[in-house]
């Protein structure tokens, strides 16, 4: 409790620049989180399937991105590493998203009219399966890829930014917006959406819905990829953290909205926030931790809202 007490006081009278250091770096760490519920948020509004396995394709694509790296350093080392981490990102991207069309075909095909629950048992194992998969084959020893970025300090050394996040983070902004342009205003993109608003009419008018299906999927794990990437040098990277990262893009995915994206970059920019001052306040121990609150928190928030607006409307 004193050590709480201690930290709150630092922030607020001693040295109160430390806010500008959490605030950016949760901003930063938010873009990635946007990305990755970006994903979930896609699959679960064309789908109606809610990915629990949503960590595990970001943990596989990280790995992906992390062997990547070190063959292609160790057969040209002269050539600059942060070439090789950018190159990374769309290998890891093919990857993952060939292996979710294949987890497509195999059992998420079998439960596209099953209930909810089903939906959630059934990625549910899949989660299992890949944590115990990942840890055969790449062991539980942590991995993470050196950018050999510099940290950029101002303030007189106050304010700290790791550029593995900058980059991550700049990273992270020109995929979104390249997934977001793609489901816009592609062609593929307006099946998405008419699938999406209506199965039964898209079918109609001649849409492949089962084809939409597998593609959504299978473009969730691109999503995947590119953000394992980003965390394979932003973070650290083992067989069974992918629960974490689940578990963050539910809380936003609840919090904003199936559909909103300018409500998931919000909410995931705030819980990149939040995390920081937790994570600083109690320790990074309990930093993880506190994701586990936040899920129950933004359910009965959400909850809240929903009853204020039925309230409104009557």
């Amino acid at each position: 409790m004193d050590n709480i007490l201690a930290n709150l006081q630092l922030l607020t009278s001693l040295a109160p620049t430390i806010n500008i250091e959490l605030i950016a770096n949760g901003l930063l760490v938010g873009a990635i989180f946007a990305l990755i519920t970006y994903g979930m948020a896609l699959v679960w509004g064309v789908m109606d399937i809610i990915n629990v396995a949503q960590g595990a394709f970001v943990i596989l694509g990280g790995y992906v991105s992390f062997y990547f790296v070190n063959a292609m350093f160790q057969i040209a080392p002269d050539t600059p590493r942060l070439l090789w981490i950018i190159l990374s990102m769309p290998v890891a991207a093919v990857a993952v998203a060939l292996f979710a069309h294949i987890v497509f075909k195999l059992v998420i095909e079998r439960i596209l009219d099953r209930d909810l629950f089903v939906a959630l048992l059934a990625t549910f194992g899949i989660e299992l399966v890949m944590q115990q998969g990942m840890n055969q084959f790449f062991s539980a020893e942590e991995r993470i890829i050196d950018a050999q970025l510099p940290t950029f300090a101002f303030m007189d050394y106050m304010v700290n930014i790791p550029g593995s996040r900058l980059l991550g983070a700049s990273l992270g902004i020109v995929a979104a917006i390249f997934i977001v342009g793609l489901v816009r205003y592609s062609r593929f993109g307006r099946a998405i959406r008419a699938t999406a608003q209506n199965v039964r009419a898209a079918r109609i008018m001649g849409i492949d819905t089962n084809r939409v299906y597998a593609m959504t999927f299978a473009l969730n794990g691109a999503i995947c990829g590119i953000a394992g990437s980003i965390v394979a040098f932003v973070y650290v990277i083992h067989p069974f953290q992918g629960l974490v990262y689940t578990l963050r893009a539910f809380a936003i995915v609840i919090l904003a909205g199936i559909g909103n994206v300018v409500g998931v970059i919000f909410a995931a920019l705030g819980l990149g926030v939040y995390e920081n001052y937790s994570g600083f306040i109690l320790g990074p121990e309990f930093q993880d931790g506190m994701v586990f609150i936040i899920v129950p928190i933004t359910l009965l928030v959400r909850a809240w809202i929903m009853r204020r607006k039925r309230q409104y409307l009557k």
